[in-house]
């Protein structure tokens, strides 16, 4: 995915840790309510036929490895949730035509296949997304990842009242802190951050004249585009205008 150099520093390589260790608890929580699901449908399907019994055994895989990712995200965990939900959708596969050979066509489940395929879908779109960061995930300082993970926090229990260089997007998803020379902006979600020097941040910016100013930023882990109001537009403005501090 391309996106701007600035996201290669220090600082914002600790930022897409934080957020791509959120997004894999995200994916983590969702493994586990799909296998708790499948072992109840495995626990009645069963008692139809023995034939079903790889649905609760995939399904105990699914939520062991929920668990796993969500104590200790990895990249490694997040592509186990996706071979489990491709298993799964191959054993409804294989029962459904089971089924049908044996002239029980009715008992084939359309959910059965479905289901498992959007699952697998999204586990191996998160995999691919986040597979860059693999290394850094695995060898990041602790230390650096909670001190990231504190700033972002920080940002939004701050007042807006009270914090006159904090600025918040419309939809309220995301919050930028101008500092002298630079910004660091996260979303509430922690799934999105970065910190980038004022000079790149105006780039971002779609057209500084307008009242209502529009940033778009080629972020590693997707896209950000957001818009301000015109208070929050005019408080980026003047700090826009301030000219940086000049070190000797």
């Amino acid at each position: 995915m391309l996106h701007d150099p600035v996201f290669d520093s220090t600082e914002n390589q600790a930022l897409l840790v934080v957020c791509a260790r959120k997004t894999i608890r995200h994916a983590a929580i969702l493994g586990i309510v799909w296998g708790a699901i499948n072992l109840v449908i495995g626990f009645f399907a069963i008692q139809a036929t023995v034939l079903n019994a790889g649905i609760p055994v995939l399904g105990l895989l699914m939520l062991g490895a929920g668990v796993i990712a969500l104590n200790k995200p990895s990249i490694h965990s997040l592509l186990t949730e996706a071979v489990v939900s491709v298993l799964l959708l191959c054993w409804n596969i294989g029962i459904a035509v089971f089924n049908a050979r044996s002239g029980y066509g009715d008992h084939v489940n359309g959910h059965g296949l479905i289901w498992p395929a959007i699952a697998a879908i999204i586990f191996f779109r998160q995999y691919k997304k986040l597979g860059h960061l693999k290394k850094a995930i695995a060898s990041m300082d602790h230390a650096k990842v909670k001190e990231a993970s504190d700033l972002c926090k920080q940002l939004f229990k701050s007042r807006l009242k009270q914090s006159p260089d904090i600025v918040e997007a419309s939809s309220r998803r995301y919050r930028l802190r101008l500092m002298s020379e630079s910004v660091f902006c996260a979303q509430r979600s922690l799934s999105q951050a970065f910190h980038m020097s004022r000079e790149n941040f105006k780039q971002c910016i779609r057209d500084i004249g307008k009242k209502r100013l529009r940033v778009v930023v080629r972020h590693p882990l997707g896209k950000i585009a957001y818009a301000f109001d015109k208070k929050n537009s005019d408080k980026i403005k003047g700090w826009l205008a301030v000219p940086p501090l000049v070190t000797s």
